[in-house]
């Protein structure tokens, strides 16, 4: 096995315990304990194996998946996800209100919220924590709170943080100015990103906090201050990593994991019934990065900054064969909500038309007919087949463009995106919450989610009016603007994908399927269930 010692050990704890014993699983605790602690019931320890790759911990510098779930119980916010819904719920506030014209909103804040290190959280604390955000560098959701008067001034540099119409009116008050009406803030004010932050990163304001990090492992244990402790069950929380799909069937069938997130050998699974298949509110999509202001000092004049290339580029995938293996194929970029008006997406190929666009576009920006182009692909290793690649490579020959492709390992793929030099590069996004505004804030002209350099006024605009808007007056504003976001030839999507989880629901509650396959850790508890493993082979 090639996990930490600690993993090794716990499965002789299972083992003995297994059989009788009331010995405690070595995860529970750091080498360095002191033996005079008292032991920590299995029922109250969760053991999550995740992918292999360094987290980021700061919750306002991230909008990764796998940091978002360790860290919903690291921080918390004025809401957070209801577990199963996913709806907003209270969580640092307790109460809100809205003035009449929609652009003053004054929260309460929970008398009992408290730091891990005892210091009560006050509405002073949750300005600090935005004003940090919207003053960090490389901040994905900062522009999300550029609706606040003077916080888009501030953010970039040209604006005092006195100006920002955030107000701490007491240590309970908190009162923010608008500069237009946004529907959606409680939804947005789940994500970790707008959570309370300490000025000191070893102190928390979730439900737990950091106990060990090793290698590939971080322990989490309760947070005594915490002002939910009561309902809060797990007493330790194991993230380990690993990416040996046997192993993690192993580590699986002899009860050393309770949930797995990454891969797993499925025919090495003795319980079948523990996979969990969801559609996520997310779409696979590659993008088109185009030249603006900001990266003209290393990104060249290129073709496919124009529309009409882009367009031709599209014309001619073969959509059939580039979603063949997709559960859900998706020919627009926003996940089909219950209520969003349908939007005409691509799916029809014709090679004909695609030279024909290709030649009219030459012929317009002045490139002969003959001149061969080449467009550059830059994808994380592996997430694309060589059948799909090769389609691709196949259907732009043909009208005269040669498909490069460049391949970065997983971590160091996002952060590279934002300065990456190639014309198209591949995205999985999964919404933040239950609105098409969390994958169309991707592309707003000024926001800190966009990379790919599109700006549309008149999309910018329609994201503004469906902010203002009743719910179906909003989703027609959003569906048009995602027309417009078609109608450009930025995106070429390819489905929506399946969250995949290892999980014994008859095992462990708290843990609901949802769309975001966020799963808030405080809700996590192990049911008190007979063991049953017949035919159990121990050794590999």
């Amino acid at each position: 096995m090639k996990l930490l010692n600690k993993i090794k050990l716990a499965v002789c704890v299972f083992l003995i315990s297994f059989m009788g014993s009331s010995c405690v699983s070595a995860l529970a605790f750091s080498a360095d304990k002191e033996k005079d602690t008292l032991p920590v019931s299995p029922l109250r320890i969760i053991n999550i194996i995740e992918s292999e790759g360094p987290h980021e911990l700061n919750p306002q510098l991230t909008s990764l998946a796998n940091d978002i779930q360790l860290l919903t119980g690291l921080y918390e916010g004025l809401f957070t996800y209801n577990p199963k819904s996913l709806v907003p719920q209270y969580a640092i506030a307790v109460e809100y209100k809205i003035s009449r014209d929609k652009k003053r909103w004054t929260f309460t804040i929970n008398p009992e919220a408290r730091f891990s290190n005892g210091e009560k959280i006050t509405a002073s604390n949750v300005r600090d924590s935005w004003l940090q955000l919207l003053s960090s560098e490389g901040a994905p959701y900062a522009s999300m709170l550029d609706v606040i008067e003077g916080a888009e001034a501030f953010r970039n540099g040209s604006g005092s943080e006195d100006n920002v119409g955030i107000y701490a009116l007491s240590d309970s008050q908190l009162m923010i100015h608008l500069v237009k009406p946004a529907n959606y803030l409680p939804k947005i004010l789940c994500h970790p990103a707008f959570s309370v932050i300490h000025r000191n990163p070893t102190v928390y304001s979730g439900p737990f906090i950091i106990e060990d990090i090793g290698e590939k492992q971080i322990t989490l244990t309760q947070n005594p201050y915490y002002w939910d402790k009561a309902n809060v069950n797990p007493l330790v929380i194991n993230f380990i990593q690993s990416n040996d799909a046997e192993e993690n069937a192993f580590y699986y069938n002899t009860g050393m994991a309770d949930w797995i997130t990454t891969s797993v050998s499925t025919d090495k699974v003795i319980n079948k019934t523990a996979f969990q298949l969801n559609a996520e509110f997310a779409t696979t999509y590659m993008f088109f990065k185009v030249q603006t202001e900001d990266n003209k000092d290393y990104l060249e004049a290129d073709v496919w900054d124009y529309p009409e290339f882009r367009q031709a580029l599209l014309e001619a995938v073969p959509w059939d064969l580039l979603r063949k293996k997709a559960y859900f194929p998706a020919t627009t970029l926003v996940y089909p909500l219950g209520d969003y008006p349908t939007v005409e997406g691509f799916s029809f190929t014709d090679e004909i038309e695609a030279v024909k666009l290709m030649d009219a576009a030459k012929e317009k920006y002045n490139i002969p007919k003959d001149q061969k182009l080449t467009v550059t692909m830059e994808i994380i290793e592996n997430s694309m087949s060589m059948d799909e690649l090769g389609c691709l490579y196949l259907a732009w020959q043909k009208i005269g463009v040669e498909l490069q492709v460049r391949t970065l390992p997983s971590y160091l793929y996002f952060g590279n995106v934002p300065k990456s030099t190639a014309d198209i590069l591949l995205y999985t996004w999964i919404g933040d919450f239950a609105d098409p505004l969390a994958f169309l804030e991707l592309f707003r002209g000024d926001s800190t989610l966009n990379d790919s350099g599109y700006r549309n006024e008149l999309f910018d605009q329609l994201l503004d009016k469906a902010a203002a808007a009743s719910d179906k007056e909003s989703n027609d504003y959003l569906a048009q603007a995602e027309n417009l976001l078609l109608d450009s030839y930025m995106i070429i999507p390819i489905d929506h994908p399946v969250s995949f989880n290892l999980i014994d629901l008859n095992e462990v509650g708290g843990w609901y399927g949802n769309a975001f396959d966020i799963h808030p850790l405080k809700y996590l508890f192990k049911k008190e269930v007979p063991v049953t493993l017949p035919n159990v082979v121990l050794n590999k």
